[in-house]
Parts: C-alpha cells; structure tokens; sequence
C-alpha cells in the first residue's frame, strides 16, 4: 500500500513538472512561433527532447533522495537507544 502511494506521488510530481515545464520552455525557446528562415533548421524535436529527458532526470533524483531520506529516517529510528 505505501508502495502505491508513492509511486502515485512520483507520478503526479513528473505530470506537474511536465505541465510546467513545457509551457515554459515553449516561451523560452519561442517555439510557438518557429523562426521562417530558409537556412535555419527546425530544432523543436530537440527541445522536446531536452524537456523530457531532463524532467525525467528531475524526477529520478527527486525519488533518489526521497528513498535515501526514509531509509535515513528509518535507520535513525532504529539506532535510536530511546526508543
């Protein structure tokens, strides 16, 4: 059950992050309005790409460090000599 519910978590975290990122780097890097220039290329695909891959990055070390603070936690807990 609590397995569950953290993948839920990790799940709508990267659903958040997407749904902000996107926006912001379609502002940033003006692809709603692509460039109409004969030499340029079209380098939308790759800031797609860049988006994904490093909002997938953000939320792998976002789970890392949540798994690495419970197990912390936990040992914490379990060493105490109080409890």
């Amino acid at each position: 059950m609590k397995q569950n519910k953290i993948k839920l978590v990790s799940v709508a975290i990267a659903v958040i992050i997407g749904i902000l990122v996107v926006p912001i780097a379609a502002s940033a890097f003006n692809i709603a309005e692509p460039v109409h220039d004969t030499n340029a290329k079209d380098m939308t695909p790759f800031y797609w790409m860049v988006a994904i891959v490093g909002g997938l990055i953000a939320v792998t070390l976002t789970y890392v460090s949540w798994k690495k603070y419970k197990g912390d936690e936990k040992k914490r807990t379990n060493n105490d000599p109080n409890s």
